[in-house]
């Protein structure tokens, strides 16, 4: 199967450290899913692996890609969800884990055409949203989410100021503060993403010191 992969590293040319190579199609583990790759999200964690940021050189090369949408071995349409711990070595909770890593970390990520994860990475795909719609719900979106909601615990009616606009978790966290039922205003120094943040949802936005 075809992957796109971090050969090795560099830190001036990113895209010199990428490839695209023919590698084995995967085979899971006990107590892991195979799916294949029907979309893929793009996340800035992909340029920083290219140029060698958070990642040591013997790991090197690994398949990039963070999350991604696909048809597990048994035919069902799901999203893969990232992160690779144990929620019992983070006592319930597996952003604490101090093992965890993200897929193109430690593990082979999603720009691959199979990609295997553990069993509970993979989670069914709601029928109403498509492939790619899907694939960049994990990263982005569920990290705004988790903000808001589970550390944030906003509720209607308050307040939410998203700084820096444009980028994937602020758009996520613009256009879920408005849907949550949040006052959402949103600061940027560019014109352009201003008026960005207002198609997503938000109510006001401000350039930075601006009263």
């Amino acid at each position: 199967m075809l992957a796109a992969r971090a050969l090795t590293s560099s830190p001036e040319d990113p895209i010199q450290a990428l490839g695209l190579v023919d590698v084995p199609i995967p085979l899971p583990d006990s107590g892991w899913t195979r799916v294949q790759v029907k979309a893929a999200g793009l996340n800035h964690h992909d340029v920083w692996t290219l140029r060698g940021v958070g990642i040591s050189p013997e790991r090197l090369p690994i398949t990039l890609g963070c999350e991604a949408s696909g048809i597990d071995d048994t035919g069902r349409e799901v999203i893969v969800h990232g992160v690779i711990a144990d929620p019992a070595a983070g006592g319930g909770d597996e952003t604490l884990d101090p093992g965890r890593s993200l897929l193109s970390e430690v593990h082979d990520g999603t720009f691959a055409e199979y990609v295997v994860v553990p069993s509970r990475n993979v989670i069914a795909k709601p029928s109403g949203i498509s492939f790619e719609e899907a694939a960049c719900l994990p990263v982005a979106w569920l990290t705004a989410f988790r903000m808001l909601t589970t550390v944030g615990k906003l509720m209607p009616g308050e307040t939410l100021l998203v700084q820096g606009s444009a980028g994937g978790v602020a758009s996520a966290a613009i256009a879920l503060g408005r849907a949550m039922g949040l006052r959402v205003w949103a600061t940027s120094r560019s014109e352009d993403k201003r008026a960005f943040a207002l198609s997503l949802g938000a109510h006001a936005v401000f350039e930075p010191g601006a009263r």
